[in-house]
């Protein structure tokens, strides 16, 4: 009987543990990915350091200066958030690979140059609902409305950013008419964007973790948006351009 030689194979548990700690495996992956989602989530605190700014040394005033200033601080936050759901798109699709602080600021400068009007009317927005509520703030129908109309700036703004982000080189008009008829035609996204935002703050407050969980946020919160945009089928494609 001729004794056959069988190759040495890594033994069960110690072969999964070797491969797991590779520099390729699935731990060094996933820790790098949950590093880009640290970057990433940084990057868009970083955009927001004149809110901020404004906040600590100004802070909430009904003055014509106090108001104005507080509108112009959030001239940043349309082209952050562009480059929010750009560098968290190739998060999700590329993981480790996507170099998240490097597609982030990128995209912020391409944010910049393509919805500069997306960023002027925030802050035209932002200043009027300032207005009404430094001039009628103490009724509580006023109250509401701003906060009504806030949430609504701020999901269509979400819808604006997704179908730039969607549809290169799309000129301002028909980008917020698809945006527009994106959440007409799917209003629960929206509604689904807000509730991750709230979920998100509620989570951020909390003791002991929410500090922790604050810095992942923003990054977390575009990946759910593109989560809810690809589940419910938000219609974010310039459809006539597509045919044309």
């Amino acid at each position: 009987m001729t004794a056959h030689s069988t190759p040495s194979r890594p033994g069960g548990i110690a072969g999964y543990i070797r491969t797991g700690l590779a520099l390729d495996g699935a731990l060094a992956t996933t820790a790098l990915t949950v590093f880009h989602y640290f970057v990433v989530s940084v990057s868009f605190f970083g955009c927001l350091v004149p809110a901020l700014v404004f906040t600590l040394l100004v802070g909430w005033q009904p003055t014509h200066l106090a108001l104005c200033l507080g509108a112009a601080s959030l001239l940043p936050l349309a082209p952050a958030v562009f480059a929010l759901l750009r560098s968290t798109r190739a998060l999700l699709e590329r993981r480790a690979d996507a170099r998240g602080g490097r597609s982030f600021w990128v995209a912020f400068g391409a944010g910049w140059r393509r919805l500069w009007w997306a960023a002027a009317g925030t802050s035209l927005m932002t200043l009027l609902l300032s207005y009404d509520l430094a001039l009628f703030g103490a009724a509580d129908a006023m109250l509401l409305f701003v906060a009504a109309a806030g949430a609504g700036v701020a999901v269509l703004l979400i819808a604006v950013c997704a179908a730039a982000a969607a549809n290169a080189g799309l000129r301002p008009v028909p980008a917020l008419s698809v945006a527009a008829a994106a959440l007409a035609r799917r209003p629960h996204v929206g509604l689904s964007w807000l509730l991750l935002i709230g979920l998100g703050i509620a989570a951020a407050s909390l003791p002991l973790i929410g500090s922790a969980l604050a810095l992942f946020l923003p990054a977390l919160l575009g990946a759910g948006i593109h989560i809810c945009n690809d589940a419910l089928r938000m219609p974010l494609t310039d459809e006539t351009r597509r045919a044309s």
